[in-house]
């Protein structure tokens, strides 16, 4: 994944620091146009602060001035919103680092996965009460998954749900993880093959699992970390449709090289 920074990165960099330091001067004009004055009292901060930052905002198109009163542009009003998205994906980013500290260096998630994310660390039950986790799949259309055994710690449910959508599932799983749900659950395994779910091995055990689920007017993507027992320790849900179109993409990469579970069929 390239770093490099080209001359007009450079300067929205340099813009985007700027809406980040005059970002309570740009807020306030997005609702109403103040006078410097006004602003000197509305935001309790000096003169020269307000003269320095609505000039400097001006001269970026992100304000402009109407009857010796200044207003937010169009402009102004995206860049706030795109500052305020930007740092809560870098938050989320922060907050993923269990997450990304257990993938292989061949796996890239997107920076997309982190707009408007879900990030929770730490016991599955806990959680589910933290966040608005939704493992649901009463509602689901369609669902593809690569080594994502969390999906079955409440069975027979899981087991019925992926039965019904038959043929609208994939789940690629690790040899270990196909293994001990056919140790485990045998019957209920056969019951979502011969319902059409396609089910497959591949020899790696990897730490991480993706999975995808589209619903009627949603579709989510999950990345979910394993720690040493096979528990979930972290995960990212992320609704960002290239976000999602990535974990399909992950998943039909793993699906092409994988073991059907009954070869013979």
């Amino acid at each position: 994944m390239s770093s490099w920074i080209g001359d007009g990165d450079e300067d929205a960099a340099d813009a985007f620091e700027t809406v980040g330091r005059r970002r309570q001067i740009l807020q306030a004009l997005s609702t109403e146009s103040l006078s410097k004055a006004e602003l000197v009292r509305t935001l309790s901060v000096s003169r020269s602060t307000v003269d320095r930052g609505v000039e400097r905002l001006v001269g970026l198109g992100l304000v402009e001035r109407s009857n010796g009163r200044f207003v937010a542009t169009s402009a102004g009003r995206v860049a706030l919103e795109t500052h305020d998205e930007s740092i809560r994906a870098m938050a989320n980013v922060l907050g993923a680092v269990p997450v990304l500290d257990h993938l292989p260096e061949s796996v890239e998630p997107p920076p997309s996965l982190f707009r408007e994310a879900v990030v929770c660390t730490g016991d599955l039950s806990e959680m589910e009460r933290r966040a608005p986790l939704d493992f649901d799949i009463n509602e689901v259309t369609e669902l593809a998954g690569f080594n994502g055994p969390f999906l079955f710690s409440n069975w027979p449910e899981a087991r019925e749900q992926l039965t019904r959508l038959g043929d609208s599932v994939t789940l690629v799983l690790s040899a270990e993880s196909l293994d001990w749900l056919s140790n485990r659950y045998p019957d209920d395994l056969d019951a979502m093959v011969d319902a059409g779910v396609r089910v497959a091995a591949v020899d790696e055990d990897p730490t991480f699992g993706v999975v995808v689920m589209d619903r009627p007017t949603t579709a989510s993507v999950t990345l979910v970390v394993y720690d040493h027992m096979g528990a979930p320790e972290a995960l990212v849900v992320s609704y960002e449709p290239s976000a999602v179109a990535w974990g399909r993409r992950l998943v039909a990469a793993r699906a092409e090289t994988a073991r059907p579970y009954r070869p013979d069929e």
